[in-house]
């Protein structure tokens, strides 16, 4: 954001000076990353409530909405600034009813107020803007609207937006601490297409031109990227679901006309996942509204309460729609319990890549888990930690200042989690996971928003101390603070074994390890990092299940006997 402020300044300068309404600079100039540090006048107000007014041509792929945004003051402020792409242009903009001069450069839309508003104020903004939203280059890696058609050509077209945040199609504060309470949504395009979006539908009104406005109400906090548009000429698959509170909610599955039977028959394992999930970590959190699930062009996302799916209905071994699973993953890590900072975003995608392997256990055995592991063992790089301390924005989380890429938040994520369920035991790991995502029986059985929560790293180790009761800070440090496995060193004489961690900086890493010696299986405890074990000639295996994340241990066999 640093590198836009001179630009915004002069021009704001200018808008001012020569009394202007506003001011849009157009020309070259790319969607920036989501999050990072936080603006002080955007930390100066809480969003409560968003409405979005959008009518779309997908005839021109072109827009024209309105965004009227609601906050609560924390702190005084004399100026508003939300983010918007530059592909669209800021028609107008008003504050507290009054139309404002603004300045529209580099992604930002800055207005400076006659007087400053103050803590406990409410702040009311509308801004009035249109033109052709961007393409998304490669969704939902590169987002933005992706236009498409179904096979007779009718349009099918949906946002994605993680990396970029939602500005690339509507005005916000584009920063992950901040969701808004709730968000009523007014979508209005040609008839006969339908709307598929967050929350609950409220109505769907003709107006009398050939259009339709659907409307939808979102009832629980929500991340700005999770606010989804899916629009095509669906047809809906109705199912009643009992959640394990014993309440019933139902789900939908919006497919295209040619996938109706498709989706008829992949109902039933949407149903097993959810089940799943309920009784793995607790009920679903958005069963006051609805679950589901849309078909689309791109590949997938979890938008909350209507995960977008566009894996075709392909199945990957063990025999499961790992698409479906991830994506419904996030409803409990993400949308429920949120990185407010994506220094954290492993909380995401972490757990929800080991949910998978989970359910793969549960489902199909244990070597099929191992074959899970070992496959997402595969790929770790291990150049950068999974959850650094400093502030991140969505580009520096995935990507190194080389621009290499790396899925660490994913696959290393989800082995430091397999690691932790064999330190602290099936049964407690499980009760970790269900206080993660809900600490107490109030926020399991809440329905009105006040599930949905911030966590953090500190959080994780938190919960995970509370259920071991130990000191965990060790087992943070070495997988998730810094890059480097740590390194079991290994040699063994004609009667012992000897054991040692090697780790980065010299930090503490008391780790037990598992051992195979012959038919029987010991837990070597190293609390000083290395240990001595009598083992004679019997046969033995190191870690045989392969339960530590490590560097590979390699054994050293001294054939001298030990002096």
């Amino acid at each position: 954001m640093s590198r836009s402020t001179p630009i915004i300044g002069m021009l704001l300068l200018l808008a001012l000076a020569t009394g202007c309404a506003g001011t849009s600079e157009a020309g070259p100039w790319t969607p920036g990353p989501s999050g990072g540090p936080l603006l002080p006048e955007q930390g100066a107000i809480d969003v409560e409530h968003y409405e979005l007014r959008l009518d779309i041509d997908p005839e021109t792929r072109t827009l024209e909405g309105r965004l009227e945004m609601t906050a609560r003051v924390l702190e005084p402020t004399h100026k508003v600034t939300m983010h918007l792409d530059q592909a669209l242009e800021v028609r107008s903009l008003a504050v507290q009813g009054v139309t404002r001069d603004f300045v529209h450069a580099d992604g930002m839309i800055i207005a400076v107020l006659n007087g400053a508003m103050h803590a406990g104020e409410t702040m009311h903004v509308a801004v009035e803007y249109g033109g052709a939203p961007r393409p998304a280059p490669r969704a939902p890696w590169d987002g933005g609207f992706t236009w498409s058609e179904t096979v007779d050509g009718t349009p099918w077209f949906t946002t994605t937006c993680q990396g970029e945040g939602a500005d690339v199609w509507w005005p916000c504060k584009d920063h992950p601490s901040d969701k808004p309470g709730t968000m009523d949504l007014f979508i209005t395009v040609p008839e006969p297409l339908v709307v598929a979006s967050n929350g609950t539908l409220q109505s769907v009104e003709s107006r009398g031109d050939g259009t339709h406005t659907y409307h939808w109400h979102i009832a629980s906090p929500i991340g700005n990227y999770n606010v989804a548009l899916n629009v095509g000429p669906f047809e809906r698959i109705d199912e009643t679901y009992t959640s394990v509170t014993g309440e019933d909610f139902p789900v939908h599955f919006w497919v295209l006309p040619e996938s109706l039977e498709q989706g008829k028959a992949f109902m039933p394992e949407i149903l097993d996942h959810l089940r799943w999930f309920e009784e793995t970590l607790g009920p679903y959190p958005f069963r006051a509204e609805k679950y589901g699930v849309v078909e689309t062009p791109h590949l997938g996302m979890e938008h909350q309460s209507i995960i977008a799916y566009g894996n075709q209905f392909r199945k990957a071994e063990p025999d499961y729609d790992w698409l479906h699973h991830h994506e419904l993953a996030h409803e409990w890590w993400g949308n429920l319990v949120s990185c407010s900072d994506w220094k954290d975003m492993w909380i995401h995608e972490g757990f929800g890549t080991y949910m998978q392997a989970m359910y793969i256990q549960d489902r199909f055995g244990d070597e099929a888990y191992r074959d899970e592991m070992e496959t997402k063992r595969q790929g770790l790089v291990n150049k950068r930690a999974v959850a650094p301390r400093e502030i991140r924005n969505s580009k520096q989380i995935y990507f190194a200042p080389d621009g290499t890429h790396d899925n660490d938040i994913y696959s290393k994520g989800s082995w430091i989690l397999h690691t932790l369920r064999w330190y602290m035991g099936d049964e407690d790991f499980r009760r970790f996971l269900r206080l993660m995502v809900y600490p107490d029986e109030r926020m399991a059985a809440a329905t009105d928003g006040s599930q949905v929560r911030f966590v953090d790293t500190e959080d994780v180790r938190a919960v995970a101390e509370e259920v071991s009761g130990e000191d965990l800070s060790w087992f943070f440090e070495v997988y998730l603070r810094q890059p480097e496995l740590p390194e079991l060193i290994v040699s063994r004489t004609r009667e012992n074994l000897e054991l040692r961690w090697k780790v980065p900086e010299g930090l503490r890493f008391p780790m037990p390890v598992p051992l195979q010696l012959g038919d029987k299986r010991v837990k070597v405890l190293m609390p000083s990092g290395g240990a001595t074990v009598p083992v004679g000639d019997v046969e033995l295996h190191i870690d045989p299940d392969e339960q530590v994340l490590k560097r590979r241990a390699r054994l050293v066999v001294d054939e001298q006997p030990t002096p």
